[in-house]
């Protein structure tokens, strides 16, 4: 079988290949080249222009063996660091669609399985599963509603945080108590968006979840998908 794998960035190298700019690629996929074929049971060594791309993981926020454990998948979505590394902000693109993810020029924007790794089904490129679930607009607009919270939040010069400051100092930390009762916090409300997002009827018929940033330390948007692929 040959590889039709090329990384995105080679079209961008071709262009300039003088340029050494860092380009963006999601940090928790990595490759394996030791795996199943599709329909066998023996495990084999592939040559590296045929590594599979594992692109989703195991459930890390239920019990270890629960019928929910061996149902769902997690789909990592990593956070950005250009703008600032103070306020989380997390990618606004489908993995498979970085700069620099893994593509199949055949199927660019499918996930194509190809293999078995410890019991799960990837593919050779960076197209999650997701991708079958959630369009490009869809999944920004989702993220970027993230991002917008954690901005209020985190922005210590936000004027939500920057009163919340003053009178915290002038009321001997006080305010706080006070504040927490009188105040939306954009955290909070962000858990609520969660919520809401999970109960809506598109994430139930999709059988597709969103798992509270909160949950992961902000350090990555997690999906969580009932497998069916």
């Amino acid at each position: 079988m040959n590889s039709t794998l090329v990384s995105s960035s080679s079209h961008k190298e071709a262009e300039n290949p003088t340029s050494k700019q860092a380009l963006f690629f999601n940090y928790h996929e990595f490759s394996v080249t030791k795996y199943a074929d599709l329909g066998s049971d023996q495990e084999t060594e592939h040559g590296g222009d045929q590594a599979l791309c594992i692109t989703h993981f195991p459930n890390v926020y239920c019990a270890l063996g629960s019928a929910r454990f061996q149902e769902t998948r997690l789909v990592r979505i990593p956070r950005r660091f250009e703008q600032t590394v103070d306020v989380p902000a997390f990618s606004t693109q489908l993995p498979g669609r970085e700069p620099a993810a893994l593509v199949d020029n055949a199927n660019s924007v499918n996930f194509v399985p190809r293999g078995v790794y410890q019991g799960q089904i990837y593919g050779m490129s960076s197209v999650s599963p997701l991708s079958g679930l959630m369009s490009d607009s869809e999944f920004q607009e989702l993220v970027e509603t993230i991002n917008e919270y954690l901005l209020k939040a985190y922005t210590s010069t936000a004027g939500w945080n920057l009163v919340n400051s003053i009178l915290d100092i002038f009321t001997f930390h006080l305010w706080s108590f006070v504040a927490a009762r009188v105040f939306e916090n954009p955290l909070l409300v962000l858990e609520d968006y969660v919520k809401t997002l999970n109960a809506s009827p598109e994430f139930q018929e999709r059988r597709l979840r969103l798992i509270s940033p909160r949950k992961s330390g902000y350090l990555s948007v997690c999906s969580e998908k009932r497998q069916n692929f």
